[in-house]
């Protein structure tokens, strides 16, 4: 009997990073191979925008392995907060990648004999459970959680009442300012549009 594995979908290319603190790069050997500069700055803007180490040394080219032991090293304090800001901000990507999976689930890829004989998605009973609960408190939330709520006020009705504010506030971008790809395919991934093309930059 043929085991079962399962296979996640692979990403594409990631939306522009968000905007990042400036920091001074970590003292390194001017190196093409090494951890210039130019190189510490892309980890950084990819590290905000998905929060995986990995997925950020990938893009700028390096081992995960030698990001943490720049990180550790004596002089790199500015790499080091600039890391622990990118984390921050990518917690606004995280959280609706989140709610994706949640509502759509994860896809899963069932083989057997090396043929693909069925996909399924997989809907996050726990994952919404836990957002409930913490975005709508009052309702959902522990006991500590809807009293305080209680208190302070449904941040429901605080988000549906500034809405129509926050709506009228908004306006052009020009492109120069910040780029609008078009949108060619779905990310199953990260639960994002994606424009199907790979980042094969240096």
């Amino acid at each position: 009997m043929a085991s079962r594995l399962k296979i996640v979908t692979e990403s594409t290319e990631t939306p522009p990073p968000p905007q990042l603190p400036v920091f001074a790069a970590a003292p390194t050997r001017n190196r093409h191979a090494g951890w210039t500069a130019t190189r510490q700055r892309r980890f950084i803007e990819h590290l905000a925008l998905t929060g995986s180490v990995g997925e950020a040394c990938a893009i700028a080219g390096v081992a995960s392995s030698s990001a943490y032991r720049l990180r550790n090293k004596a002089g790199a304090q500015g790499f080091a907060g600039a890391w622990d800001a990118a984390l921050l901000l990518a917690v606004t990507r995280m959280s609706a990648i989140a709610f994706d999976r949640a509502i759509n689930g994860r896809v899963e890829r069932f083989y057997k004999d090396g043929e693909l004989v069925m996909e399924r998605r997989i809907p996050s009973d726990h994952l919404l459970t836990w957002l409930l609960s913490r975005l709508d408190p009052v309702r959902f939330g522990l006991p500590a959680a809807r009293a305080q709520a209680l208190a302070t006020g449904d941040p429901r009705e605080a988000a549906r009442g500034s809405m129509p504010t926050l709506l009228d506030n908004l306006a052009d971008v020009l492109p120069g300012d910040c780029a609008c790809d078009d949108g060619e395919s779905i990310d199953h991934r990260l639960g994002e549009i994606s424009d199907g093309r790979v980042d094969t930059s240096d």
